[in-house]
């Protein structure tokens, strides 16, 4: 079956503008009042190509079955049509805590993807967090909103008062209590319908993560130490076949990226093209670069995510992770570091990496 979405048009001059999303207009040409009338018709009697050719011809439209199958092709292509019989479109009222999830999938719907579908594939994924600190918990929110159906978490740290001011799982009666304990049964309370399990393991290799990713659809990475963390979790994730997220905070600079395994340039890339590390610095340095990176490695690190930078880094990776494990539009930052100015309005750019044609790990990437 055929429909439209909920959205209104209207006729001006020789055109026809339709608005499904109040930010986005969009303009097709409608010299003879066909496309408007094929609209009414798809609204008011969805249905299969024959029976809206016999809706069009009451309408005095006569078209032929090519040229109207061509026409719904474009209009899908724009995400204006929708299978009424799949689709919840007003229906969203009866779906009690996902309502808003499918008002935003209506936006990515098409003929053959409903809505349903796309929260289906979130009820039906499978995430490891890596830590659950200030960038793992402001993502775990979101996922546990979204309604992610199988968490696994892990971290090794307890509670700390400094954690508070941007860490919100947490509460003061929860100092001295693991994090991943504490995080755990706040996804429980929050969401009963989630398959929620902690680990509390120090991550000293890759081997540490291998034996956590079967079943895993993505990972996200919030973990810092030791130094070499990220190089591990690329090195399981790439030969599993397992896409990855880390995000983090490089002093008043937010920064995300995500690995495609098989698809994208992969974390040793990066470490070819700058160095490992969430900073972001050329490998091949010249005199001032050198100084000038000789000097900020002896200014002491200092963790200086407040709660907005940590709330917001965190909601550009779970976005991330929603694109990954929906498919409503690609990964932005697959084989990217996507940078965020803090000092600088929230200005954001996205950096590609250059992709090593010798890269080790990307040759063992599965199905690459």
């Amino acid at each position: 079956m055929i429909g439209v979405k909920e959205c209104a048009w209207e006729r001006v001059g020789d055109s026809v503008l339709v608005v499904c999303d109040p930010s986005t207009v969009i303009e097709l040409a409608d010299p003879g009042g066909t496309v408007s009338t094929l609209l009414t018709v798809l609204a008011e009697h969805p249905g299969d190509l024959a029976a809206l050719r016999e809706r069009l011809a009451d309408a005095g439209v006569t078209v032929g079955e090519g040229e109207l199958a061509e026409a719904l092709v474009a209009l899908d292509g724009l995400r204006l049509l929708v299978d009424p019989s799949r689709h919840a479109g007003a229906g969203r009222e009866d779906a009690g805590r996902y309502f808003s999830n499918l008002a935003f999938f209506d936006l990515y719907a098409t003929r053959d993807i409903a809505d349903r579908d796309l929260q289906a594939r979130l009820s039906g994924a499978h995430v490891l967090q890596l830590g659950t600190g200030g960038l793992g918990s402001n993502v775990l929110q979101s996922l546990a909103g979204l309604g992610v159906g199988r968490l696994t978490l892990l971290d090794v740290d307890v509670v700390e008062p400094k954690n508070l001011a941007r860490q919100f799982l947490y509460r003061e009666k929860d100092i001295g209590v693991p994090k991943v304990t504490r995080a755990a049964d706040w996804v429980r309370e929050f969401n009963s319908g989630i398959e929620v399990s902690a680990v509390r393991r120090w991550v000293a290799g890759p081997g540490d993560l291998t034996d956590l990713l079967d079943g895993v659809d993505l990972v996200v990475s919030g973990i810092d130490q030791p130094n070499e963390i990220d190089q591990w979790v690329n090195e399981a994730c790439v030969p599993a076949g397992v896409p990855w997220i880390r995000g983090g905070m490089s002093g008043s600079r937010l920064v995300y990226f995500s690995v495609r395994p098989g698809v994208s340039a992969c974390y040793a890339c990066r470490i070819t093209a700058y160095g490992d590390g969430i900073d972001r610095a050329p490998t091949v340095l010249d005199g001032r670069q050198a100084v000038a990176q000789r000097l900020s490695a002896a200014v002491p690190r200092v963790n200086r995510a407040v709660g907005p930078a940590a709330a917001l880094i965190g909601s550009l990776v779970a976005f991330e992770a929603m694109r990954y494990l929906t498919g409503y539009e690609p990964p932005f930052g697959a084989g990217a570091d996507v940078l965020v100015e803090v000092t600088g309005g929230c200005a954001q750019r996205r950096e590609e990496w250059p992709r090593d044609p010798g890269c080790p790990v990307c040759a063992r990437a599965a199905g690459g």
